[in-house]
């Protein structure tokens, strides 16, 4: 039997999506976009069939899936939410990787009423950080501390920005004036976006800098841990940069009047950096990220820790973060299919470490395409340091 697998966009990581899609003789796939160059782009490299729709339009969304037996979406984070609901309204199953800043759970109820599963959140960062999480709490009793750090960069560091953005360059911005939500004492904590840098080593790579911004989104109230945080990463002088530019107002949203015209200064902004911040054809990119834990496991403290550090495929022409961001959303599909993740209702993917096997499910397909986690453990003493385990 062949299932219908329907990917909503044909940008960066939906042409990734449709890749490893069509690789498998039991789908047929559709990609759907409102642009004719991406489709051509996705339908002549993959040989998937393609359909030109305006995603912005919810009854559009509800066309295109009517006979997917699974829908993954790869869309802006500005119709991320419209979208789900209207995915879940067509009683399909959903697989999302948007980074929408609105809350997905607030369509939980309507996804159990209507017996649909939907993942959201299913990419790299949030996505596998969420399920290394949960795992994480579900192993460590107490799990006391989770730190996740990522970051997306152009493998060689080009003046002035030494930053390209390997996902939606609108979506880049929005972390950055973001408020970020942190976990401290057991309770939730707003900080700045930007906020309390810090320098990291990463072996193989050298030293990047560490910032707060809004990435621990579902975990910050599915998780019980006192402490949480997300930090993203790049390379050093960046906050500086992007500090300046938001502390002058170039992400603003709000109109101003500049010789008697009405414009956004984030519309400005976007015109002048994206340019520069968008990658060259078959220009080399890397993702780096780390997810540590801290707890007790069989009466003694240890600290879990999984580390990517993955680069530019040469040999798909696909960016690290399009791999890495569209493998487990198409991976999670497959065991939607296949009847391994039952659960109805929205389910953010830490929801799914409980889920017998998945983890290790998830890391072995991973790594057969590819991208791999080293998993680690140390057991500490009381000042916090320790040996491996």
């Amino acid at each position: 039997m062949t299932n219908h697998a329907v990917i909503l966009g044909g940008g960066m990581v939906g042409s990734a999506m449709a890749m490893d899609l069509a690789r498998d003789p039991g789908l047929r796939v559709t990609v759907v976009d409102a642009r004719e160059a991406a489709l051509t782009r996705v339908r002549d490299k993959h040989g998937v069939a393609v359909r030109r729709c305006d995603l912005g339009d919810p009854s559009a969304v509800k066309s295109a899936v009517a006979d997917a037996d699974i829908v993954l979406g790869a869309l802006s984070s500005v119709i991320g939410l419209q979208t789900l609901r209207a995915v879940i309204e067509a009683h399909k199953p959903y697989v999302d990787i948007s980074f929408m800043a609105d809350d997905a759970l607030q369509y939980d109820a309507l996804a159990r009423e209507h017996g649909v599963t939907a993942v959201v959140d299913c990419g790299v960062a949030p996505g596998m950080s969420n399920l290394l999480a949960g795992y994480a709490a579900l192993v460590l009793s107490p799990c006391e501390h989770l730190d996740i750090m990522v970051g997306g960069l152009p493998a060689e560091r080009r003046w002035p920005y030494e930053y390209k953005a390997g996902f939606a360059p609108h979506d880049v911005i929005e972390e950055y004036v973001r408020p970020s939500r942190i976990v401290e004492g057991g309770k939730l904590v707003v900080k700045e976006a930007l906020s309390e840098p810090e320098l990291v080593e990463f072996a193989g790579l050298g030293t990047l800098e560490a910032f707060n911004t809004d990435g621990l989104r579902s975990l910050a109230f599915t998780l019980k841990v006192p402490h949480m945080r997300e930090r993203t990463l790049r390379y050093p002088g960046h906050i500086a940069l992007m500090r300046v530019l938001r502390e002058t107002g170039f992400f603003a949203k709000e109109p101003i009047t500049v010789k008697g015209a009405a414009v956004r200064p984030l519309d400005v902004t976007a015109a002048l950096l994206f340019p520069k911040w968008t990658f060259e054809e078959g220009e080399a990119d890397l993702t780096v990220m780390r997810v540590e834990a801290v707890g007790t496991k069989d009466g003694k403290r240890v600290r879990l820790r999984w580390d990517l550090f993955d680069r530019y495929d040469p040999q798909t022409g696909y960016r690290s973060m399009s791999r890495t961001t569209a493998f487990p959303a198409t991976i999670v599909a497959r065991r939607v299919l296949d009847g391994r993740i039952t659960a109805k209702g929205v389910l953010p993917p830490e929801k799914l470490a409980t889920v017998p096997g998945l983890v290790d499910d998830l890391m072995a397909q991973l790594g057969e395409r590819g991208v791999r986690y080293h998993a680690s453990s140390q057991v500490l003493d009381d000042a916090g340091d320790g040996s491996r385990a």
